[in-house]
């Protein structure tokens, strides 16, 4: 037992198996109790939204209907029409044209006593008749006409009225007051309009909401209120029912909608998928990757490893196995980028090591590099003569940068140090940028007379270039004042070689400018013998 515990592969293996029966209990768990209601949930949504989009359908065509019945029940020609002063109103509007183009299967018009004053529309066996008052042949309209003066007399208010009508007939009806247009005058009786809710209307609503449906009317209780009913027998359509007010009110209004469940059936299909697959893949990613730990997994992490941990106890790293960098797997190349970030961390160490020996601003050397290699020159030299220093410095500096400001004058430095660099430093000569506005040239084996040649050159070839300085008092262009030191005594440091450099320079500048001054050392206390050279 303390050995089957004592196995990374066995205690895997027992993790991975509790794992699996938990995570069957949860599916099993959610699926019941979570899953299943969502769907459930989500379908009533969706069928509530879809029966929502079809009563607002009715309700565009009510609110049609509401428009059409005033338009006419406010014109001029319909109030004078009603109070029998438009005898040519028949001839010239209620034809069956009219209600063809209207939609409409009866028109009724009651006058000030509610009573019928003419009706126009389609009689039971299709006819389109014509006549005052519900006399024949328009007796086919005594009930609908009886149903609107009941309702008027039960005392309407002063407005337009719309409603579904589920009997006699599927219809929607419209009823509005008789005014003259733009005057505040007492109704004069009131105007109906019957829409029957005909079969080629029904498929029209079925086109505009993209929804199979049927509307049939219903025998409903007193008590009963609208409902939404779902049937969900079929596993691939349900069936949605909504009941909406009509008149008469002992009656209602039923939508029937046949919806489809794909997004259901979709989403209980993918979770069964996900529920009687997830452990089969469980079992054989078990079994797999029991056989893959020791072989892919453990044995080249240990091999990893123990090479990290070489790199702490030697002085010299030793390379990355050759087994692990041919390796063509995550491990393999994990192995090479460790390999790589060695190899980088090796360079950005050489890198920042020659960053802290260069000027970050021309990219010439800087004074620590200088004074290491000036001081490696002496210390491998058998004897300090035969070398040189320069000490260069830019002439007026400080009024080229107020006058052309300090970015031109990062600039006039960077262009100077490049063509020193590129003049001197092919010959062995290293440039240093040594100060703000100051540079130094360390010449080895160097003689005195070759030194100041190489001034010359390089203030002739400076001055060449022609960069603008309209504030210095020594010249239009930039120029530069150089000091030229000699080593000529064993003793002398590399301190010494620079300072006298720097009298060099000093007499340079003192000269006049724009010209090269040299300063030969006799000995250690610096003797006085100096030589300017322009």
């Amino acid at each position: 037992m303390t050995a089957l515990k004592g196995s990374l592969r066995n205690r895997f293996l027992l993790s991975l198996c509790a794992v699996l029966c938990l995570a069957l209990l949860a599916l099993v768990a959610i699926a019941r109790f979570q899953i299943m209601p969502i769907l459930l949930e989500d379908e009533e949504a969706y069928a509530s939204a879809e029966l929502d989009r079809i009563e607002r359908a009715l309700g565009a065509e009510l609110n049609h209907m509401r428009r059409m019945v005033e338009d006419w029940a406010h014109w001029d020609d319909t109030y004078d029409f009603v109070q029998g002063l438009q005898p040519q109103y028949v001839d010239s509007n209620l034809y069956e044209s009219t209600l063809e183009t209207l939609d409409l299967e009866m028109m009724v018009f009651l006058d000030a006593s509610n009573e019928p004053y003419w009706v126009v529309g389609y009689n039971e066996h299709g006819e389109f008749v014509s006549c005052p008052g519900s006399m024949p042949p328009c007796d086919w309209a005594s009930a609908s006409i009886a149903f609107l003066s009941r309702y008027v007399a039960q005392g309407l208010d002063d407005a337009t009225h719309t409603w579904l009508l589920a009997a006699p007939e599927l219809a929607m009806a419209g009823l509005s007051p008789i005014h003259q247009s733009h005057q505040e005058t007492p109704a004069t009786g009131w105007l109906a309009m019957v829409r029957p809710l005909s079969e080629p209307w029904i498929e029209q609503l079925r086109d505009t909401t993209g929804i199979e449906l049927e509307l049939s009317p219903v025998p409903v209780p007193a008590q009963e209120s609208a409902a939404q009913i779902l049937d969900r027998t079929s596993p691939t359509h349900m069936t949605a029912n909504r009941l909406i007010p009509a008149l008469p009110s002992s009656h209602a209004l039923r939508i029937d909608a046949a919806l489809p469940r794909q997004r259901y059936q979709a989403s209980l299909e993918t979770f069964r998928f996900a529920l009687y697959w997830t452990s089969g893949v469980l079992i054989a990613t078990l079994l797999m990757v029991l056989w893959l730990l020791e072989r892919m997994v453990l044995s080249p992490l240990r091999q990893l490893a123990t090479f990290t941990q070489s790199l702490h106890q030697e002085a010299a790293p030793p390379a990355m196995p050759v087994s692990l960098l041919a390796r063509h797997d995550e491990i393999g190349t994990l192995s090479r980028e460790f390999s790589n970030l060695l190899d980088h961390q090796r360079r950005q160490s050489d890198l920042l090591r020659d960053l802290t020996l260069h000027d970050p601003l021309t990219g010439v050397a800087n004074r620590r590099l200088f004074d290491q290699r000036l001081t490696e020159l002496l210390d491998h030299s058998g004897t300090h003569q035969g070398h040189a220093a320069m000490m260069i410095d830019i002439d007026h500096f400080k009024l080229y940068n107020d006058h052309y400001g300090h970015q031109a004058g990062d600039v006039c430095l960077v262009t100077l140090a490049q063509h020193m660099e590129a003049q001197l430093e092919p010959r062995g000569f290293l440039v240093a940028r040594t100060g703000g506005e100051e540079f130094s040239v360390l010449l080895p084996n160097t003689s005195e007379d070759e030194a100041l040649r190489l001034a010359r050159e390089l203030l002739e070839a400076i001055e060449a270039l022609g960069l603008d300085h309209e504030t210095s008092p020594t010249s239009c262009n930039v120029t530069v004042s150089i000091g030229i030191a000699t080593l000529q005594a064993n003793t002398m440091e590399p301190g010494d070689l620079m300072r006298a450099a720097d009298q060099a320079l000093y007499r340079a500048k003192a000269s006049g400018r724009n010209r090269a001054a040299t300063y030969r050392a006799l000995d250690t206390t610096f003797g006085p013998t100096t030589t300017l050279d322009s």
